[in-house]
């Protein structure tokens, strides 16, 4: 084959014709459309001279001409369910437009509460406010309340219930929002007496509680008691561990002693001893004060007080008490109600004791503590919570160490082998976090040893445990080496998610560790559906803006920025103004990070657009200003939309940049504006701009106008109306007339004035004049000239020849003067005209 192509080349060579072939096989392998019919090689003479072969018809679509590589999507915003219909009531209830059916609201807020229920995630602010406008849309009037099928109304009982539900996890920060959304949701049931009442009254209190208004919060519950009657009172012991899933079978006894328990919290944090008193007496006076959640709120008031005796004796009550719960399930052999009554909370408040004692050196108190938990053999937990107790009174790791084997020796009494109380990871866990709260992360490493030593290698917990403090120490590699320990265990829980990103945030801003080390725990986080930070969020999406990974940035703050609160969108946005408003950013990256704000924060106010847009103005990039207040103009929000001081701004940045065709288009969107009512301000503001865009005959009006006005002209507008004559054509006389009617007026003329009187008289070439009239004026001690006077006079005259003519007369007349305008600076222009530094601007 190789001998036959070999000659075939060469006598194509010699034959003086191209050598193809157009059966090639590669060429018909990127053919667009293949031919109908097989490719068929025939052969024919060409002078006699080796084979040729017919050529193939080359088909291409007509689109595939310009074939290129797909565009990329941004992600669509991830929100909760419904919550985009709600925002799309809001947005529509501002534009007054038509609103969505009251039957797609009610699905679309029940949808929102069932998730945050099921997710157990709290209910944020602008969340809130959302869900109050749409169920206050659903039940408006006796005729909205119309059937959704079946005969359900479309707000009833049970979607109060649900609402309140849903709301059980408390946001990090409780607003006016939250408690709007509580009061209706109490008001709306008015006088019923029912189990979602008092889901609805319990969310109610704690909202109050959250905002300081406790005795608010007593004085709700004691109405909606007044009101339910007995129905408040019931109460079932079984109940006392109402958590966040299951209450179907709870009693409003349960919700009212929990209510209660916040109350009672609420007052002792704001150190209102005498009201935890009376309201401990109205827990008597319904029998609760040996209730759970009574005794524990009332131990928590005892460790705010730093009283050694309240505090034992709380702990007495609250011990009791959990002892007397415990044999009565012990007596229904009911081992899921022991080990929720002995689980995490127990365990959390007896650490909270153990550690008071430490704190506030009551060690005495503490070990009498140890010693009643010790009466019977504790829990596993209980025995966890003793071990952090040994640490803080001073025992080592190897004293721990022996004490573990004394509990290990404990399990012979035990019959059930389920029962056995064996070290496991939560102990060393336990031990590695009260290490971590001294800062003391070689104690920490010792007690995970410790735990390898007896079998126990580090879990999830442990791993984030050790990147915590060792973030603290700035340690950034040696937490990138847990984080990858880390990933080999079970991440179920999420609890790793706050401290990996910290650890995000620690590597976007350390100078040592690249991009791809990033993008890699960025991306273990995304598979695992896991919410970012606002800080993590805000971070990466300055390094994605850096890199001009726009879509990066798009899709980052799509994915998270409408889980957050207000406060955490805030914090993730000012970062990206302050990137756009740093003089160091290029143009074209504060543009595309302008426009993801615009697109993802809706709320972003009038005050921080006028910012971006004085910013873009002062970059020279007027167009881009006017772009950004034009889309404050279209905005729909009250908050948003530009005022008579935005339109100032504007018009002061298009006559700084003498843009004559920006500020024909912001004056064009001002002739529109029927919110904006034209005050002299606003007069003079147009003035300056038209004077410096080199139309000032046409500022003029604008004087025209001020005077004719109600209002009136203000000082400044005499210093701008005299400004834009001394650049008009016949300015000069349009100043005299002016001067005139002030004269006439009785105007108080001081320099300034003068100042700018006679640079308008000379504005025109009539040196001679401006000249004169200052000699007069001062001869009639109606002016003191200094060099404020003297700079307006020639920096007003027009033309190098002029200049002279006004420098001759002031070295002449007024020689010190003169030099010390010279001391101040000269700069001179292109066409040979100078100027002094002196102030000259004027201002609305």
């Amino acid at each position: 084959m190789s001998s036959h192509l070999t000659r075939q080349v060469f006598r194509q060579l010699l034959a003086n014709e191209p050598i193809t072939f157009r059966g090639c096989l590669r060429r018909r392998h990127y053919h667009v459309v293949a031919p109908k019919a097989p490719a068929v090689i025939t052969f024919r003479r060409c002078n006699g001279i080796g084979p040729q072969y017919r050529s193939l018809q080359q088909r291409r679509g007509f689109l595939n001409m310009f074939r290129m590589k797909p565009k990329r999507e941004a992600k669509e915003a991830d929100m909760d369910p419904g919550l985009d219909v709600m925002m799309e009531l809001e947005k529509r209830t501002r534009l007054k437009a038509r609103l969505p059916s009251k039957k797609e609201v009610a699905q679309a807020s029940q949808a929102f509460f069932e998730s945050k229920f099921k997710n157990r995630q709290p209910v944020e602010d602008n969340q809130a406010r959302l869900a109050l406008q749409s169920l206050r849309y659903c039940s408006e009037g006796e005729a909205d309340l119309s059937t959704a099928g079946g005969g359900q109304t479309l707000v009833s009982d049970r979607t109060i219930y649900e609402a309140a539900r849903g709301m059980r996890v408390a946001p990090t920060n409780t607003t006016n929002d939250h408690m709007e959304l509580a009061n209706w949701l109490v008001d709306f049931l008015g006088d019923k007496a029912s189990i979602h009442a008092s889901e609805a009254v319990r969310l109610q209190a704690r909202t109050l509680c959250d905002l300081g208004r406790v005795s608010d919060a007593r004085e709700a519950i004691l109405l909606f008691e007044k009101r339910a009657g007995s129905f408040a009172q019931q109460y079932l012991p079984d109940d006392e561990n109402v958590n966040q899933r299951g209450t179907q079978t709870a009693t409003a006894g349960t919700f009212m002693v929990l209510s209660w328990a916040q109350v009672i919290s609420g007052f002792a944090a704001q150190g209102a001893q005498k009201d935890v008193a009376t309201t401990l007496d109205l827990m008597r006076q319904r029998g609760w004060q040996d209730k759970k959640a009574i005794t524990e709120a009332v131990l928590h008031v005892s460790l705010a007080k730093k009283d050694r005796h309240h505090v034992e004796e709380s702990w007495r009550s609250y011990y009791n008490s959990i002892s007397l719960v415990i044999s009565a399930a012990k007596a229904r052999n009911d081992l899921r109600q022991q080990r929720a009554l002995l689980g995490d909370s127990f365990s959390k408040t007896i650490r909270l004791a153990l550690m008071w004692c430490l704190a506030n050196d009551a060690t005495d108190v503490g070990h009498r503590i140890v010693k009643d938990l010790m009466q019977d053999n504790p829990v596993k937990s209980i025995w966890d919570t003793i071990f952090v107790w040994a640490a803080g009174t001073g025992k080592g790791v190897d004293e721990i160490g022996r004490m573990i084997d004394v509990m290990e020796k404990s399990n012979d009494a035990l019959e059930d082998a389920e029962d056995h109380r064996l070290p496991d990871s939560a102990t060393v866990n336990a031990l590695v976090e009260w290490a971590n709260s001294k800062d003391d992360p070689y104690t920490a490493e010792r007690f995970i040893a410790l735990g390898r030593e007896r079998g126990i290698e580090p879990d999830a917990k442990t791993f984030v445990l050790q990147m915590a403090y060792r973030l603290r120490g700035n340690d950034i590699d040696g937490a990138l080496t847990a984080y990858k320990n880390l990933q080999a265990t079970d991440l179920s829980s999420d609890e790793d998610i706050p401290v990996v990103n910290d650890l995000l945030g620690a590597l976007c801003s350390s100078p040592r560790h690249d991009f791809d080390t990033i993008m890699n725990i960025v991306a273990d986080l995304s598979d695992r559906r896991a919410r970012f930070s606002p800080t993590t969020v805000a971070k990466l999406s300055l390094l994605h803006l850096n890199r001009d990974e726009l879509h990066d940035v798009i899709d980052l703050l799509n994915t998270h920025a409408y889980h957050y609160s207000s406060a955490e969108r805030t914090s993730v946005r000012e970062p990206i103004v302050a990137f756009c408003l740093a003089p160091t950013t290029p143009i074209s990256r504060a543009w595309d990070a302008y426009t993801i704000l615009r697109n993802t924060f809706d709320e972003l106010d009038r005050e921080v657009r006028t910012r971006l847009m004085t910013n873009f103005f002062a970059r020279d990039r007027p167009d881009m200003a006017v772009h950004v207040f034009n889309h404050m103009r279209s905005h729909s929000r009250a908050d948003t939309m530009p005022t008579v001081d935005t339109y100032i701004t504007a018009f002061i940045g298009t006559a700084k940049r003498r843009d004559l065709e920006s500020l024909e288009v912001l004056h064009n969107q001002l002739k529109l504006d029927f919110n904006i009512n034209l005050n002299t301000r606003l007069r003079n503001a147009l003035i300056i701009g038209y004077t410096s865009c080199g139309r000032p005959r046409k500022a003029l009006q604008f004087w025209d106008d001020i005077v004719a006005s109600r209002e009136g002209p203000s000082y400044n507008s005499i210093h701008i109306a005299l400004r834009a004559c001394e650049r008009s054509p016949f300015g000069d006389i349009r100043a005299q007339e002016i001067w005139t009617r002030l004269r006439k007026m009785n105007i108080e003329l001081d320099n300034a004035l003068w100042a700018g009187y006679v640079a308008a008289l000379a504005g025109n070439g009539n040196v001679e004049n401006a000249i004169v009239t200052l000699i007069e004026a001062e001869k009639r001690g109606e002016v003191e000239v200094d060099g404020f006077v003297v700079g307006s006079l020639f920096m007003g005259a027009p033309g190098r020849e002029k200049q002279g003519e006004v420098e001759a007369w002031a070295r002449r007349e007024y020689g010190d003067v003169w030099e010390e305008l010279v001391k101040g600076g000269v700069e001179e222009a292109e066409d040979g005209t100078r100027a002094f530094g002196i102030d000259r601007s004027v201002v609305p």
